[in-house]
């Protein structure tokens, strides 16, 4: 369940976001680095992306940074600023270690973390099955799923979409969230980020 909720995409957050044109955002000890498009806007203050920078800057414990940073958004932007009236269309990327999982395919980690959903969101239903694919030719595995997300007395149909990237000691958890009509963002636009996405097969 914790591993599903670090996963779930950040669709409405009162932190006032800061526009900026796209930028790269890399982590070069994990071997990540993926784009923030133009006009989106980053999620975490100022000061702690430069936390996290040097979290995993050159000459850290990667493993000791991984455990420490597991339930922090290395990466999190969303479409319009904060605080937004309607679905906020939104990325954003974990990364935790493999622990019991290793050995296990993307698409068999998925597996185990989705029935969790119905405990957070009752009509929670699956709309696209644990599947292989790849990222920047790395296996990796997606699902997509369905839910109301309820805020207050505000109801947004949520299209919720999963990556999992498992790496040879941690793996990658990539979420994204849209209206289910994308009615303020769109899929494509989630799908233009994730092809931005690069990671060193070495790390």
């Amino acid at each position: 369940m914790r591993i599903f909720l670090a996963a779930l995409p950040l669709a409405l957050i009162a932190t006032v976001g800061i526009a900026q044109p796209t930028e790269t955002i890399v982590y070069e000890t994990l071997g990540f680095k993926v784009n923030k498009p133009a006009g989106w806007h980053t999620l975490s203050a100022e000061a702690n992306a430069e936390n996290l920078q040097r979290a995993f800057g050159q000459g850290t414990d990667l493993q000791q940074a991984i455990a420490r940073n597991a339930n922090v958004p290395l990466v999190a932007f969303t479409k319009f600023a904060e605080p937004y009236p309607d679905l906020n269309p939104s990325f954003k990327m974990n990364v935790r270690p493999l622990g019991a999982l290793e050995g296990k395919s993307a698409r068999e980690i998925l597996a185990l973390i989705l029935p969790t959903l119905s405990q957070a969101f009752p009509d929670a239903k699956i709309d696209q099955q644990p599947m292989d694919t790849v990222i920047d030719g790395q296996p990796a595995g997606y699902a997509r799923v369905i839910y109301t997300l309820k805020v207050g007395t505000d109801q947004f149909p949520t299209a919720s979409e999963l990556w999992i990237v498992p790496r040879k000691s941690h793996l990658f958890i990539i979420g994204a969230g849209t209206r289910q009509d994308e009615r303020t963002g769109t899929r494509a636009e989630i799908q233009s980020i994730i092809s931005t996405i690069r990671i060193d097969a070495q790390r």
